[in-house]
């Protein structure tokens, strides 16, 4: 089983990171892989439908290597906190260009593969849990549409320190149930 960690936080180490990895290592032994868009040159989706017409996205950056990524793994962890009362923009944008997946195939269906099960973690500062509960819900049908049979979510709320999160022992706990959860499906 392979599994990869999509973090698309700015802060390098920071709590959706703390509890991507807590999630994956719960997942599988060993070192899972974790991208970080943050760190990768992703232009944003042009709207251009040549991945209608080419079968594939054609904007030509380190996307690709999240593409090849996604489509070899068969669970998926992505990580964003919540900015300005939303995901983080290197999440959106990754979202956006995930589009290809749909695009590329006929009547706008699916191209990934079957079986692929995702989670979304998501890191925030405000103390209520259920604040943001209605874009996540909009973010977690997003993966569903774009191909994952099966999205499982996590909101770690509270969170305003870098790496807080691993100073918790009840959401840690959190994630790596999980990834149990994930793994087990």
């Amino acid at each position: 089983m392979k599994a990869i960690g999509i973090v698309c936080s700015p802060r390098r180490n920071g709590n959706s990171e703390v509890l991507v990895r807590e999630v994956l290592n719960a997942v599988v032994d060993g070192a899972a892989k974790v991208l970080r868009p943050n760190e990768m040159k992703i232009r944003g989706c042009q709207g251009c439908y040549a991945c209608k017409e080419k079968g594939r996205c054609v904007v030509e950056d380190d996307m690709q290597e999240l593409y090849r990524e996604i489509e070899e793994a068969d669970i998926v962890v992505f990580g964003t906190p919540i900015y300005m009362y939303g995901v983080a923009s290197q999440f959106k944008v990754v979202l956006d260009r995930l589009f290809a997946f749909l695009g590329s195939a006929p009547d706008f269906k699916s191209s990934l593969p079957k079986g692929k099960r995702a989670a979304l973690v998501v890191s925030q500062g405000y103390e209520d849990a259920q604040e943001y509960s209605a874009h996540i819900a909009q973010m977690k049908e997003s993966l569903r549409v774009v191909g994952f049979d099966e999205v499982k979510t996590l909101v770690a709320s509270g969170l305003n320190e870098l790496g807080e999160a691993a100073k918790r022992p009840s959401l840690v706990q959190e994630a790596q149930m999980l990834g149990r959860a994930l793994r087990s499906a």
